[in-house]
C-alpha cells in the first residue's frame, strides 16, 4: 500500500529501531494497527514493511472521521518515538 505524504513528514526509524520492531513483530505479530487515510498508510509505514518481511498479515484501520491527519501523525509519533524539533 502506498505511503501518504503526511507520513513522510516523520523521519524514518534508525536501523536498530527498525530491527527491534521487526524482531518484535516476528515474535508477537502486529500489535498496533496501521492507520490509513485516503487509501494510503498515514501511520505505520515501518510496521507495514516489517509485517511484509516477517510474513505477518498487516491489519489496518481508517483514520476516524473528524480527526486531523497531520495532528494525528504528529501526536502519535512525537510521543511514541520521542522525536524533537531537530
Amino acid at each position: 500500500m502506498e505511503i501518504h505524504p503526511i507520513a513522510n513528514l516523520i523521519p524514518s526509524m534508525s536501523r536498530d529501531d527498525y530491527a527491534s520492531l521487526l524482531a518484535n513483530i516476528r515474535v508477537n505479530g502486529l500489535v498496533e494497527l496501521i492507520t490509513v487515510y485516503e487509501g494510503k498508510i498515514l501511520d505505520g509505514r515501518h510496521r507495514a514493511r516489517a509485517c511484509e518481511e516477517a510474513g505477518v498479515e498487516p491489519r489496518y484501520r481508517d483514520l476516524p472521521d473528524g480527526v486531523d491527519p497531520l495532528e494525528y501523525v504528529l501526536s502519535e509519533n512525537l510521543h511514541r518515538r520521542h522525536l524533537t524539533s531537530e
